[in-house]
């Protein structure tokens, strides 16, 4: 169960609906994952209703299913799917990167170099941290950017890819990036030299590295679940 926090008592739904998107965007939860609603709402501290009605908000913006009246579960993303997503992101987040190239403050840009440290000594340990710190850094740096509406739009995609970015850096987790080789450190060196388009290539390499790992491991997931489907048919003749 992932620990959420307690809520006050005003604007409910509102505030169980952004504890429970957060916790999709940071990796919080895992595709596949059920979301028992009776035991969200204990650990929020609140009742029933307005944790349903944070669910079906959630399910409208599909960073959630229903399979069943009471069945809530967080979505499996498919390859389709996750590589239009990576698309819009390669486009967006390079945009975000290059103006933020234009408008970072030294106390932004050291904050992003203290995320990528503690990124980077997380990673072969601690998948779920490494998660939430990789989507604080490209946060960190789309609100360097002073675009608030393109965050905006960049955050409705990741509550439906935070799970399986939390997968992919289960997958990752072995990776040695202790040199420095990781691909948010050409990021950094381009914020740094405050080169706009450095800054979107720099950003935009990194999307395509990661997302071709994601999508190339779900087209695998995909066939063997097709092949199974074909001996379960082949069978039944």
């Amino acid at each position: 169960m992932v620990n959420l926090k307690p809520v006050k008592k005003e604007n409910l739904s509102v505030r169980v609906y952004n504890e429970i998107r957060e916790a999709l965007i940071n990796g919080q939860y895992e595709p596949g994952e059920r979301l028992i609603i009776g035991e969200l709402a204990h650990a929020l501290g609140v009742s029933i209703t307005p944790v349903r009605e944070a669910i079906f908000r959630l399910i409208s913006e599909q960073g959630l299913e229903m399979q069943a009246a009471t069945a809530v579960y967080v979505p499996y993303v498919n390859s389709a799917k996750l590589s239009e997503i990576q698309q819009i992101r390669f486009h967006l987040e390079g945009m975000g990167a290059a103006e933020a190239a234009r408008q970072i403050t030294t106390k932004q840009l050291d904050n992003l170099v203290a995320l990528q440290a503690q990124f980077i000594g997380c990673t072969a340990t601690d998948p779920k941290r490494a998660s939430y710190l990789n989507r604080k850094f490209h946060f960190a740096i789309l609100e360097a950017s002073r675009m608030p509406v393109l965050r905006n739009t960049v955050e409705s995609f990741w509550v439906i890819t935070g799970p399986i970015l939390k997968v992919f850096h289960v997958k990752t987790s072995g990776l040695d990036y202790s040199q420095g080789q990781h691909r948010h450190e050409a990021v950094l060196d381009a914020l740094k030299a405050r080169d706009p388009e450095a800054a979107r290539a720099a950003l935009q390499a990194d999307i395509t590295w990661g997302g071709k790992i994601m999508i190339d491991w779900l087209v695998e997931k995909e066939k063997e679940q097709e092949a199974l489907e074909t001996a379960a048919m082949s069978a039944k003749k």
